[in-house]
């Protein structure tokens, strides 16, 4: 709120400059009026919009003096204490979710000033790290995801831009600071680091929530009844996803501070729950065995052949330009292509440029498909001499 009421006021302010400037340039005029000439109907109207918006500067002047007097944010200090407590666990690296780009702000110089943990930040703005005078420095996607795999930050500060495509195996512990109020955006939040080569036998997961808030009592009753997060695919799905209209219109309908308005609604919310486990259809039950992969035999081809492969120029189809890059990538380029793509054979590396070059395996939309073709069919016995060629004379 403050930073807001702050932004508004500048603007006002900024807006007010340019009308004192007018107002010179008019000074006879308003000495005129000033006499008792009757003000024109345009003249009444600016003059009213000039009170009224010193009237609104005046409240936002009031309200940011009661904000600075308020007392140190009990939340920004409960997650003080989380982190603590989680690093004393032997979870070094913690990413917070806040849902506002100021929350993130506000934090971060907080955390900054009364702790020593070392904070980055990741939000619609791209990647931010603190430099040694304090000014908060731009980096790109990439750098940021970079920084924190290799362990120069304690914590990843992000909004929901940081939901999507950052795989973060090796950190074990999420807080969520703010709880939107679509629980499939929690889910999201905590798929960045619970999946496939998480690192951490069980991961933390800290939900900060205000007592006596309809949000509060909506996610404490999907805990209970439901097991959030634990399957969000199912028969409840449906439940799950109206629940942001549900806080919504209690939110607007101003029902949250009533006590038994919030427990008729999770009242409500648990009998849903009940008839949908009664009656409804159950697509997790329906997948587990589709999910169940078959033992898979070791690859004959891996990715270290291939990249063998990449480096055998003289041994590649004829058309295909293959240049060595540095930290193993390649620039690839194969007949049809107008430029070459950057690709690479090392997991490690494509996980932390995902975004600017291709894993160069079967699949990849560089990868010959021949060749895919004859790996697919390594069962047979096929070796690596099939991909290739006799050196040219």
């Amino acid at each position: 709120m403050r930073h807001t009421l702050e932004d508004r006021l500048a603007a006002m302010e900024s807006s007010n400059s340019q009308a004192r400037q007018e107002s010179v340039d008019d000074a006879e005029t308003e000495m005129l009026d000033a006499e008792g000439d009757v003000l024109a109907p345009d003249e009444v109207a600016e003059f009213k919009q000039a009170a009224l918006a010193q009237e609104e500067k005046d409240d936002i002047s009031s309200l940011l003096e009661r904000i600075r007097q308020l007392p140190p944010d009990t939340k920004a200090e409960r997650l003080r204490d989380e982190l603590e407590n989680l690093h004393a666990d032997g979870y070094t690296q913690t990413m917070v979710f806040t849902q506002y780009t100021d929350t993130m702000d506000f934090l971060r110089d907080e955390l900054a000033a009364k702790t020593s943990l070392r904070v980055m930040c990741f939000s619609g703005r791209g990647g931010e790290v603190r430099e040694k005078d304090g000014r908060w420095r731009a980096i790109s996607r990439e750098e940021a995801k970079r920084l924190f795999r290799t362990g120069k930050a304690d914590v990843l500060l992000c909004t929901d831009a940081a939901a999507e495509g950052l795989n973060f195996q090796f950190c074990g512990s999420l807080i969520n600071y703010d709880m939107p109020w679509n629980p499939m955006r929690v889910e999201q939040r905590i798929g960045r680091i619970d999946r496939l080569g998480q690192e951490h036998a069980k991961i933390r997961i800290v939900n900060l929530h205000y007592e006596g808030t309809v949000e509060t009592d909506v996610y404490m009753a999907l805990r209970r009844r439901i097991h959030l997060f634990e399957s969000v695919v199912g028969r409840l799905q449906p439940i799950l996803a109206q629940m942001s209209s549900v806080i919504t219109g209690h939110v607007l309908g101003n029902r949250t501070h009533d006590p038994d308005a919030r427990a008729a609604l999770t009242g409500e919310l648990e009998q849903q729950a009940e008839q949908a486990k009664r009656e409804g259809f159950d697509l997790d039950a329906m997948l587990d065995s589709d999910l169940q992969e078959p033992p898979r035999p070791m690859p004959t081809l891996t990715l270290a052949d291939l990249d063998m492969v990449l480096q055998r120029v003289d041994s590649l189809p004829a058309g295909l330009i293959v240049k060595k890059l540095q930290n193993g990538e390649y620039a690839y380029q194969a007949p049809g292509m107008a430029n070459p793509v950057r690709i690479t054979t090392r997991p490690d590396y494509f996980d932390e440029h995902s975004d600017s070059l291709e894993l160069w395996s079967p699949g990849s939309p560089s990868f010959p498909m021949p060749e895919a073709e004859a790996v697919q069919e390594e069962l047979d016995g096929i070796s690596i001499s099939t991909l290739l060629k006799p050196p040219r004379s």
